[in-house]
């Protein structure tokens, strides 16, 4: 008789804003799926006592690198994801056509965390930190492309391009002209790298449609977001209004506390919160990893409910995965769960001009939970 694996997490602050609930109570996980209750007759079950602590969905960073091996700054996903509450990891464009084969086979399909990924439309992606890649459009391969969406139905979620001005020259806004025509023939988001555009952002920002990604929506490279009175730009909002997602992806310097702060007193929250965690950045200021990017914004500002939803609901829906399975705790979800506690902080955070903030309360990681099965505790939990 095959007997049902139940685990029981007892007592801690239920937050999932996928279904708007906040609430003390428990959450039983029944065969890797998560359960309205306890199985019917009881029985024996892994009981895990949440007191004082917060329970979220499993997290998700929209935007890292995780190509370990193929370029200089790929870390590996599960020994520095799973440790901080992340269950769901994207990769952005750290590989293009000609690495994507050796990105899957030598990460994509081994991870614990449920790893996806945007293709670059530079052939060789990200692969090294020592000179910019080429973004010439004549170089981009749409068969190529297609293949790759063939071969890895459901991992490659879209396509990646960076747009800043080092690195897209004369081109101008071209590239990514190039890239929307390419995803429209595949019917694909697309992720856009914006720091000091290579054109004029509003055009930028009016050129993407529903679903694609502004990606470093605070950085204060060129032109932002903000225009010179400090106000969100016309086009900007009209993005936000037509279905255009807007992702934080801080990284080191993609980011500026003066623009974070103006953006949200003007009600402009981001839709997504991420790391564009590397190897370089991981487990060191002003990044660490998500858990501590998401403190950033809590001492800013915004609601935990926000700050959740931008790490949970909010990233599943812009990969197109189904919201009654992945970033919600609701009955019939997998049971991908990360349980914090919100700790008193003297930590601080200081942006590439010098602007300093002190982060009072730190989320810190105890358990994280993939499928019900427990791969990550905190040595004193």
């Amino acid at each position: 008789m095959i007997t049902d694996t139940v685990t029981r997490i007892r007592g801690g602050h239920v937050v999932d804003p996928a279904t708007g609930e906040s609430a003390i109570r428990d959450l039983w996980i029944v065969n890797g799926r998560v359960a309205a209750t306890q199985p019917a007759g009881g029985g024996d079950h892994t009981d895990i006592d949440a007191a004082g602590c917060y329970v979220f969905p499993g997290l998700a960073d929209f935007h890292l690198h995780m190509f370990q091996g193929g370029t200089e700054i790929g870390l590996q996903p599960d020994s520095v994801l799973l440790p901080q509450g992340v269950t769901m990891a994207v990769d952005q464009g750290s590989a293009g056509v000609a690495n994507c084969d050796a990105f899957y086979a030598g990460t994509l399909a081994k991870t614990t965390v449920r790893a996806y990924a945007f293709l670059h439309l530079c052939p060789a992606g990200l692969a090294t930190t020592r000179y910019l890649e080429n973004i010439d459009p004549a170089n981009f391969d749409p068969v190529a492309v297609r293949d790759v969406f063939d071969r890895y139905p459901g991992v490659f979620r879209g396509l990646k391009i960076r747009q800043s001005v080092e690195i897209a020259g004369n081109h101008g806004l071209k590239p990514l002209e190039r890239t929307l025509r390419i995803a429209d023939d595949l019917d694909l988001p697309v992720v856009v790298h914006t720091t000091d555009p290579a054109g004029d952002i509003e055009d930028l920002a009016s050129m993407l449609r529903p679903g694609d990604v502004f990606s470093h929506v605070f950085h204060g490279r060129g032109q932002t977001v903000l225009d010179d009175a400090g106000n969100i730009r016309p086009a900007v909002r009209e993005a936000r209004k037509r279905g255009v997602f807007f992702d934080t992806a801080d990284g080191r310097v993609h980011y500026g506390l003066k623009q974070i702060r103006l953006a949200l007193g003007r009600g402009f929250l981001p839709d997504t919160i991420s790391t564009d965690l590397t190897r370089i950045s991981m487990f060191t200021a002003p990044v660490f990893g998500l858990p501590f990017i998401m403190s950033k914004y809590l001492a800013l500002g915004m609601r935990l409910e926000d700050v959740v939803r931008a790490v949970t609901q909010t990233p599943a829906r812009i990969l197109g995965l189904d919201a009654a399975k992945f970033g919600t705790l609701q009955p019939g979800a997998y049971g991908d769960v990360a349980l914090f506690t919100l700790a008193e902080s003297a930590a601080t955070i200081t942006d590439k001009t010098g602007d300093t903030l002190a982060l009072p309360r730190i989320l810190v990681p105890q358990m994280t939970l993939r499928n019900g099965k427990v791969v990550y505790r905190n040595i004193t939990f």
